[in-house]
């Protein structure tokens, strides 16, 4: 496998791609070992992983100029009647379950005259006001005159920014489709509007202008002209306390950029394998290494590739510190780190323990912004009125609509090859039996913590999904909101106000601060919302201890005096700036403070996490068999994507799971073929159609044989009695396709 690091394709696609077709193949490789009859094995090995070979499309598939869209004889093979009225339950209303079903409106639409029919059930655990599941905005709600309403009273408690570029393009259609418009904020645009969001403030000379406020030290400005500035390039004195050189940290180079250069040898081998002729495979074997460890383990022993593996070039390519250009006086902003650094570089650029998740997690990322930035600088959106009217937009536009306070508790293999549901409703006590329903096919797309407590025992998935279920990362997220009379940030710190967005950054309890770039032309008489603690992994389970558990607000701020005062007191620790004291500012923010809300998303018990955030080895092992499904329930969502945490991760997730479904389903369901064929053929400004980069279609093909033939081999299992894993099941009517991979 090469990755190409000029392709249209971002790296973190072309690796996923790579590993979606890797997984698949182990997947079908068991099979395939274990042979017609279970007791015997081949007596040779068939490798479970071929780098360069791409799967071959499906044997007997129709030529290019057969029409493979007419399928509407309503005929099956041996007979049976095609279904032309097939239901799907959908599991969760967040941005996956949502669009899941705008897919299917649309292909109904569109196929109506090929008789293409799928309609939906939605089952949402919350209640409506929680549509969209992370994409949640908090409104506070105006009391009395004490608490006065404000033009923005509200903040994102889960997705708040979204950059505009090529990863991100199904997102930005979805948003034309929705008519969510670019606009200034000038022109008082409605709710649902997309306007300018900062990722830096800004004053009035064009300089950097924010808060930094680590080992008890508050300047303001950049980090880079805070350590130019700075003697000995140490802005926040984190080498006074160092004995000698083997503890001190390179301050004097900004944590991002120390960072962004340890990733200097995959870039090196990525524009080697680019001019090696065929193209080398250096960068690939590079990020599977990197796969291998932590961040953390990374960082303190320099894990390179060693020179027996480079392909092509000479061994000077390597950057180990042996051979360094001068070895006597090693360039300390290159690792091995020493404990001091790797701290350094974790608290000013993630949360603590943010290094714990694989190496090659964090690369990818770092490769990504670049790509993005490839050619012009990028711009990053809000949505005025929170990210939950894109929930709403979408919720609007279905022709179902979900069915909310209706908790999915198991889900099985039904007659005999489609599913049925148990939904539980508030009012119904545990001696209360849940309602059934059947369907044709079952998508989740909660969170995999979610999935975990809903009752699979009862379906074809196999032990690898099942094992990703339980044991795939994710990421703890907490966030706080202060409404107050006014934006003192705006207005009332002189020279020091923040007056365009932009974040404040620490090493407090609140971690980072989150300036609105929506209100920053309200007048300076009204009430604003500040988000000011947006935390993650450690930091966020540490502060949200403090946060309540009630869903009474009046209780929660009862529950949370605590955090208030931390709040206050963090706030006026991060901003002092010259002229001020702490204590002038804490007292200041407590007078104008009106009400908060705080969100901790580990503790949700709809989510159980914020988002995933894999460890060492788990998306070259496990990622790569749950986004493959084992029969008719899809597992989708962020998780099931490689961008995690995005929206965008969760609406590709969607096309992938609709399109492998059908597959499954294509000799069962009219028009199925139809359907296939149009979501494999991308048309501009459609987000609809079109396979993410990270499936191909003869992967997608292979999918779902892979998943039918699961199906069956379980069936088959509950018929015979048995109690063996479905793969070591003789081979079901796909083994002539399977074989051919022999």
């Amino acid at each position: 496998m090469s990755l190409n690091c000029n392709s249209d394709i971002s790296v973190r696609n072309q690796w996923a791609a790579e590993h979606a077709t890797r997984g698949l193949k182990e997947l079908l490789n068991e099979k395939i070992r274990n042979g017609p009859d279970p007791s015997h094995r081949p007596p040779f090995r068939i490798p479970p992983f071929f780098p360069d070979g791409p799967l071959p499309p499906l044997p007997n598939a129709p030529s290019s100029d057969v029409d493979s869209s007419d399928d509407s004889d309503d005929s099956d093979d041996d007979g049976s009647k095609k279904i032309t009225d097939a239901k799907v339950a959908i599991v969760g209303a967040g941005a996956a379950g949502l669009f899941t079903a705008m897919i299917l409106d649309y292909l109904n639409k569109t196929l109506k005259d090929e008789g293409f029919n799928v309609s939906y059930d939605i089952f949402e655990a919350a209640d409506k006001n929680r549509v969209g599941g992370r994409l949640f905005t908090y409104n506070f709600e105006a009391q009395d005159a004490r608490n006065p309403p404000g033009r923005h009273d509200y903040y994102d408690v889960g997705a708040m920014r979204f950059p505009e570029n090529r990863v991100m393009t199904r997102l930005f259609d979805l948003f034309a489709v929705l008519k969510m418009e670019k606009e200034d904020l000038s022109n008082n645009p409605p709710p649902g509007s997309l306007v300018p969001y900062y990722m830096q403030n800004l004053d009035d000379k064009g300089v950097v202008l924010e808060p930094w406020s680590f080992n008890n030290f508050t300047q303001w400005g950049s980090y880079s002209k805070l350590a130019e500035r700075a003697s000995g390039s140490d802005a926040f004195h984190l080498n006074d306390d160092a004995d000698d050189n083997s503890h001190k940290i390179p301050a004097r180079m900004s944590p991002d950029k120390t960072f962004n250069k340890t990733v200097d040898e995959l870039r090196k081998a990525l524009r080697k394998d680019l001019k090696s002729s065929p193209p080398g495979k250096d960068g690939f074997k590079l990020l599977l290494k990197y796969d291998k460890y932590s961040t953390r383990q990374f960082l303190a022993e320099y894990i390179s590739l060693p020179k027996k593996e480079w392909i092509g070039g000479s061994n000077s390519e390597s950057l180990s510190r042996s051979q360094q250009a001068d070895p006597s006086t090693p360039d300390d902003t290159l690792p091995p780190f020493n404990y001091e650094t790797i701290e350094f570089l974790e608290t000013f650029n993630g949360g603590t323990n943010w290094y714990d998740q694989a190496h090659s997690e964090n690369v990818l990322e770092s490769l990504d912004f670049e790509y993005f930035n490839d050619s012009t600088k990028i711009k990053w959106w809000a949505i005025l009125g929170g990210a939950t009217q894109l929930a709403l937009k979408m919720e609007e536009t279905l022709l179902n609509k979900p069915t909310y306070l209706s908790r999915v508790t198991a889900i099985r293999v039904g007659d005999p090859a489609d599913m049925e549901i148990d939904i539980k409703k508030p009012t119904c006590g545990w001696n209360t039996d849940p309602e059934k329903r059947e369907y044709n096919g079952v998508f989740n797309t909660t969170t995999l913590g979610c999935l975990k407590r809903i009752d699979t025992t009862d379906t074809s998935l196999n032990y690898t999904t099942r094992q990703a279920i339980r044991s795939l990362g994710y990421g703890a997220s907490a966030k706080a909101g202060i409404k107050f009379k006014r934006a003192w940030w705006i207005h009332e710190l002189k020279d020091y106000s923040i007056k365009r967005g932009g974040l404040g950054h620490s090493d407090l309890s609140i971690r980072t601060c989150v300036y609105p770039s929506y209100n920053i032309e309200d007048p300076s008489t009204e009430p604003a919302v500040l988000e000011c603690s947006y935390t993650w992994q450690q930091d966020a389970e540490l502060i949200g201890a403090l946060m309540s558990s009630s869903t009474n607000h009046d209780q929660q701020l009862k529950d949370e005096a605590d955090l208030k005062e931390l709040l206050l007191r963090d706030l006026a620790r991060m901003h002092v700036y010259p002229g001020t004291t702490e204590k002038d500012l804490y007292e200041k923010f407590s007078d104008l403070y009106l009400d908060h809300y705080a969100h901790d998303w580990t503790h949700d018990p709809n989510t159980a996490g914020a988002f995933a955030f894999f460890r060492p080895q788990q998306f070259t092992n496990v990622w790569n068999k749950l986004i493959h499904p084992s029969g008719n329930l899809i597992v989708i969502g962020e998780a099931a994507s490689p961008h995690h945490a995005w929206v965008v991760g969760a609406l590709e997730s969607a096309v992938h799971g609709v399109r492998l479904w059908l597959k499954l389903r294509e000799d069962d369901i009219k028009g199925a073929t139809a359907a296939i064929n149009l979501l494999d053929t991308p048309e501009a400004n459609n987000p609809f159609v079109g396979l993410p980069p990270y499936m191909d279609m003869n992967t997608a093909d292979w999918s779902g044989v892979n998943a039918r033939d699961d199906l069956e081999r379980y069936n088959k299992r509950l018929k015979e009695g048995k109690k063996m894993s479905p793969a070591s099941v003789p081979f079901s009517r796909t083994h002539t396709a399977i074989a051919t991979l022999a």
